[in-house]
């Protein structure tokens, strides 16, 4: 059940809370009685976009970056949280900062949304990141007073919330309506999934193992030449080029015009997946155009890609001799919307494997799962990236 943004936040010491990290955005849920909420950690958005405009004289983190990403993009500071713990700054206008300084602006946006729904939270990282950058991490959401409980590998938690109804084929309860699409069905009992996600950093896969009294991490791998922006740079590139088919004018000429495409591609990407045309507007002050495309044209623009990642996630799995072929393949919603992957890891897979796109927020309840398990004191107090 989702729940309406319109939905005061109302504070209940009941209530626990699921915050989802990547290099591409924070997303968080609260939930108590079964039921989660999003909230909305950039007003009217459910999640905090890890761009930061250094454009004024205070640096401003979320769709204000994001806005200016491809106009100005010599002021905004993005895809840093692999920088952590790293001597890597960004010049943003006239703030130069490090990967710690962004990450603690984002938090302190994430802190009063958070507070106000639950005094207990559990923080999820991505798999790619080194021991000394999640403890950078750990410290910088102390710092800005988040109610953190517990910390784990994102791919991990996700296996472990779900582990009850892969081996007993039953849907867990706060994922039943979590808007899961199978493209294979699902058998029972113990065995093998693989987690795939998608950010600003890279397109990243997990294997993990799935017993009745645990979850193990058996592999991870990381592709940075596969990472979301080279998707997003596919796209644009090859909508561009229809735009000078149809009216001879480059949309990159302008950088306000490729601001305004590069915006477009999030929702243009959602439709292409629920099978949608999309209409790409492009508007200059002296001329506009509309491109229309359908979901089919945004596969063929990233055919190579999908093979490749697809390819990528199938020699992993290979190479750590599963004794079965995996039971699940999971793809993260950010993974699941790009053009292509879906089926061509479906081509790539045994006929065995469920295959199914996560909603947006799956990842934060599977989060906000692991919060009572944390405070009766069943999970060690460090971070869980291994079982």
């Amino acid at each position: 059940m989702l729940w309406s943004r319109k939905t005061p936040a109302v504070h209940d010491r009941s209530r626990v809370a699921g915050v989802d990290v990547t290099a591409s955005r924070i997303r968080a849920v609260s939930v108590g009685a079964g039921k989660y909420r999003q909230l909305l950690l950039d007003d009217p958005c459910e999640e905090l976009m890890l761009f930061l405009s250094g454009e004024r004289r205070t640096p401003e983190v979320g769709r204000a970056g994001y806005a200016l990403s491809r106009r100005l993009p010599h002021v905004v500071c993005s895809n840093f949280l692999p920088a952590l713990a790293r001597s890597q700054e960004w010049q943003a206008g006239r703030h130069t900062l490090n990967a710690e300084t962004a990450l603690g602006l984002a938090f302190e946006r994430v802190q009063g949304p958070l507070v106000a729904e639950s005094e207990a939270a559990v923080l999820l990282l991505p798999a790619y990141l080194a021991s000394d950058q999640i403890a950078r991490a750990v410290l910088t959401a102390s710092r800005a007073k988040l109610p953190i409980k517990g910390t784990a590998s994102a791919p991990l938690a996700l296996a472990a919330s779900r582990a009850s109804s892969l081996t007993t084929g039953r849907a867990a309860t706060l994922h039943a309506n979590d808007g899961i699409v199978p493209m294979r069905s699902l058998s029972s009992g113990p065995g093998s999934v693989v987690v795939v996600d998608a950010d600003e950093h890279a397109l990243t896969a997990s294997v993990i193992d799935v017993g009745r009294d645990a979850v193990k991490l058996a592999a991870v791998a990381v592709w940075s030449r596969l990472g979301l922006r080279v998707w997003k740079d596919k796209l644009l590139d090859a909508v561009a080029d229809r735009c000078i088919r149809l009216c001879r004018r480059d949309p990159r000429d302008s950088a306000d015009a490729e601001q305004a495409l590069f915006e477009q591609l999030d929702d243009a990407l959602d439709r292409a997946r629920a099978g949608q045309r999309v209409s790409l507007t492009v508007r200059t002050d002296h001329w506009y155009q509309d491109v229309v495309q359908a979901p089919d044209e945004f596969d063929g623009y990233c055919t190579a890609l999908a093979r490749s990642s697809a390819e990528a996630v199938r020699d992993l799995v290979q190479s750590t001799a599963l004794v079965k072929p995996p039971r699940a393949l999971w793809l993260t919603h950010e993974a699941g919307r790009l053009p292509g992957l879906c089926k061509a890891l479906h081509l790539n897979s045994s006929e065995g494997t469920a295959i199914e796109v996560l909603a947006p927020p799956a990842m934060a309840v599977a989060a906000a799962s692991l919060v009572p398990r944390w405070l009766a004191g069943e999970l060690p107090r460090t971070h869980l990236d291994t079982s």
